[in-house]
C-alpha cells in the first residue's frame, strides 16, 4: 500500500509538472472556430453579375458626396460600372464609366474626376483590402488582422440578421474591430458586391468617413427580391 501511493504521488507531480511546462503554449492557442455548414461566403464584387444600382451618402474628411452606382451587364467576359458623382458643394457632376478589375482599383479615370474616385477608393471601395478571396458570413468569423498604427486587430463579424439601413431592411452581416474608445463598422449584405453602410475612425479617434446605400434597385440579386 506505500507504495502505491508513492506512485500515485509521483504520478500527480509529474501530470503537475507537465501542465506547468505546457500552459505557456496552451495559453496561446486561440479557440477554433466551426464554420456552420449553411454559413454562406461573400467577396468583393459578389452579386455584381444581378447588375444592381446603387445609390451612396459618403463623407471623407472635408468631402461629401452622393454618388450612383450602377453595375453594367457583362459583355465578352467583362463587366463595367457606371459612376454618377454629385459633390455637395455644388460642384459639377461626374459621369464616367470604368471597367470592372478584381481589386476595384479604377486608375484609368479623367484628371477631374480622380479626386472623387481617390474619396470613392478609401471609402466605399476599401473592403478590397481585405476581401477579394471569400470570407464567411456567420457570427464570430474572422476575416483578417489589422495594423492601423501601433494597433493588432483582428476584423470579424459581430453580428448579423435583420437590420434597417437607407435603403430600406435586409439580412446583414456586422463586421468590427476596436481602436481605442471607438468601434469601426462595416456592415455587408449577402449578394451586394460592396458594402452597405461604414463607420470608421482613425486611431486618434476622429471619425475618418462614413458612407451608407440610401437607395437601392436589385430586381434579380437573391435574397432581395420580394
Amino acid at each position: 500500500m506505500p507504495n502505491i501511493r508513492i506512485i500515485a504521488i509521483f504520478a500527480v507531480i509529474i501530470i503537475v509538472a507537465a501542465a506547468g511546462l505546457a500552459w505557456p503554449f496552451l495559453s496561446n492557442v486561440k479557440p477554433i472556430f466551426l464554420v456552420p455548414i449553411q454559413a454562406s461566403q461573400w467577396h468583393m464584387g459578389k452579386g455584381s453579375e444581378y447588375n444592381p444600382e446603387m445609390i451612396y451618402q459618403v463623407s471623407f474628411n472635408n468631402t461629401n458626396l452622393s454618388t450612383d452606382l450602377k453595375f453594367l451587364p457583362i459583355q465578352g467576359g467583362n463587366q463595367s460600372l457606371l459612376v454618377m458623382i454629385s459633390p455637395s458643394d455644388g460642384s459639377k457632376k461626374i459621369n464616367q464609366t470604368v471597367p470592372i478589375e478584381l481589386v476595384y482599383d479604377f486608375v484609368d479615370v479623367s484628371s477631374d474626376t480622380k479626386p472623387y474616385f481617390d474619396v470613392l477608393d478609401q471609402t466605399i471601395f476599401s473592403m478590397r483590402d481585405y476581401a477579394t478571396d471569400d470570407k464567411y458570413l456567420a457570427k464570430d468569423a474572422e476575416w483578417g488582422d489589422l495594423y492601423i498604427g501601433a494597433n493588432h486587430v483582428t476584423l470579424k463579424v459581430t453580428d448579423s440578421g435583420k437590420m434597417s439601413f437607407g435603403f430600406g431592411s435586409a439580412n446583414a452581416y456586422l463586421l468590427s474591430y476596436r481602436i481605442g474608445a471607438h468601434i469601426n463598422k462595416i456592415w455587408i449584405v449577402d449578394n451586394l458586391p460592396i458594402p452597405v453602410k461604414s463607420e470608421i475612425y482613425d486611431p486618434d479617434g476622429n471619425l475618418q468617413y462614413t458612407f451608407e446605400l440610401v437607395s437601392l434597385k436589385a430586381p434579380s440579386t437573391p435574397g432581395l427580391t420580394p
